[in-house]
């Protein structure tokens, strides 16, 4: 009987540290972790490469835009005829690619060849000298005019004694004399080529012809090979930069248009018609309103406690009693102190890291700028 009542008073023990561990659990430790923090957007601050003068401001701050849609619009005349001369210049380059890439005409070819066989012919003439019916002709025409020469002399004579004896006007005896001085200078120039003829051609003029020949075969022969690579290369490259220039161009002219880059809220937008914005300067500022986060501070207490990827709750003041899901998708590798801004369950003297919690807000009811509150399951 006695061993049976030590069995059950130990039996008791038991169940009493037990109950007690199990208030312990319950009781001694949270199961959850509240951190407050604030609502926040990623905004995004949009403006030209280009700048220019102010056309049109198209959208209004407070206004929501969807992707792609036009906030302000530049002036685009100056980019457009920029664009117009580049294309133009395209043309032109592409034009004197084919013309290279085809080669030269067949009526080039042609007559370089017939420029090639007119040479050869002079040559030919050169070499050979003049021949044997120039030659006469050259004395025929030497003799004949040796003979005019001498009749004009004999005709001087007979007016010059008219003249002395005042028989004649002066002027008759001028002419005379002209007619003489012509008809001795026509004798001595067909003499010299009389005895030109005689003496054959001379080696300077034919190598000069031999010169000619050499040159036009060369003129012809590159006709027939058509342009040099090199030449084809150099005009390929230039229609690649003319290319690049258009879109180069093109891109410039599509920087008159300031768009929307995603789903955003336009939260600053101060500008009129007129007004001059410099290249890359930001004329508008836009918040992300689809994605939505809270930034809150994690005691270092409780760092064990959460991981990126961990769900939790999310309320606002606006919302009571409604729980917005939301996933931690960043934990600050470095410490702070908590900012005075920001009121959290613990003492301010503690250590805390500063979280980001994704939202999900498919209803689009909550704002930048709310206070929240992030629930998190410690067990």
């Amino acid at each position: 009987m006695k061993l049976t009542r030590a069995h059950f008073s130990i039996l008791v023990m038991v169940c009493v540290v037990v109950a007690l561990y199990a208030w312990w659990r319950s009781n001694g430790q949270p199961s959850s972790l509240v951190i407050s923090g604030v609502i926040e957007a990623d905004d995004i601050h949009v403006g030209s490469k280009i700048g220019g003068r102010v056309l049109k401001v198209v959208a209004k701050e407070g206004q929501t835009v969807k992707t792609g849609e036009i906030l302000v619009l530049l002036e685009p005349e100056e980019f457009d005829a920029g664009l117009t001369e580049a294309q133009a210049l395209v043309r032109q380059a592409i034009a004197k690619h084919a013309l290279l890439s085809s080669g030269y005409r067949q009526e080039e070819i042609e007559q370089a060849e017939a420029a090639v066989k007119q040479a050869q012919a002079e040559l030919n003439q050169l070499i050979s000298g003049p021949r044997q019916q120039e030659i006469d002709q050259a004395a025929a025409e030497w003799k004949g005019a040796m003979a005019q020469a001498e009749n004009a002399r004999k005709y001087l004579q007979r007016v010059e004694d008219l003249a002395k004896r005042e028989l004649i006007a002066k002027q008759d005896y001028d002419d005379a004399a002209t007619k003489a001085e012509e008809a001795e200078q026509k004798m001595k120039a067909a003499r010299q080529h009389y005895d030109l003829l005689l003496a054959g051609t001379r080696k300077e003029e034919v190598e000069r012809g031999r010169q000619r020949l050499a040159e036009a075969d060369a003129k012809w022969r590159q006709l027939r090979s058509g342009f040099r690579k090199e030449e084809i290369a150099q005009a390929k490259s230039e229609l690649d930069a003319a290319k690049a220039r258009v879109e180069f161009k093109r891109t410039q002219l599509g920087e008159t248009e300031i768009k929307a880059p995603v789903d955003a809220l336009v939260e600053t937008l101060d500008l009129e018609p007129g007004d001059l914005v410099a290249a890359g300067k930001p004329v508008a500022v836009l918040l992300r309103t689809g994605d939505l986060w809270v930034r809150a501070y994690l005691p270092e207490a409780r760092l064990g406690f959460v991981q990126p990827g961990l769900r939790v709750k999310v309320r606002v003041d606006s919302f009571p009693g409604r729980d917005f899901s939301g996933v931690v998708r960043r934990i600050h590798r470095q410490g702070e102190f908590t900012p005075r801004n920001v009121q959290t369950h613990e003492e301010r003297v503690l250590q805390v890291f500063q979280v980001e919690v994704a939202l999900d807000d498919p209803d689009h009811l909550l704002r930048p700028g709310m206070s929240a509150d992030v629930t998190i399951s410690i067990r």
